[in-house]
């Protein structure tokens, strides 16, 4: 951060935690932030659903001088496209199968088509 303007106290709102934004990590944090609301963006549209970004941002004063760690972190949850389920046994190693493994197949003829003349 060091060379860089320090906004004035009376700047519009929002100057200063953009332009700490800006400057945390060399403009890391801000990359990750636009790359994260758009991917959560086109989810939404593409799935219908919803999810969330949020930039957490820790600061802890060290020893007895004015000196602070600031450490961020951005979490995302992004919405997936729905899995629908789909139903079907389980045999007793844990396989999934088509049909009940529980119960016996009947071998039978299909019945036949039988077609009448008119």
């Amino acid at each position: 951060m060091s060379g860089r303007k320090v906004v004035p106290l009376d700047a519009p709102y929002g100057e200063r935690f953009f332009q700490a934004l800006r400057d945390l990590h060399d403009g890391e944090l801000l990359r990750q932030l636009d790359e994260g609301i758009t991917a959560l963006t086109s989810a939404v549209l593409e799935t219908g659903g919803k999810g969330h970004l949020t930039l957490k941002v820790a600061v802890a004063k060290l020893g007895k001088d004015r000196q602070v760690a600031v450490k961020p972190s951005v979490s995302r949850s992004i919405p997936q496209e729905e899995v629908r389920q789909r139903l079907v046994w389980a045999d007793e190693h844990g396989r999934f199968c088509e049909n009940d493994p529980a119960q016996g197949e009947f071998e039978f003829d299909a019945p036949k088509r039988v077609e009448v003349e008119a």
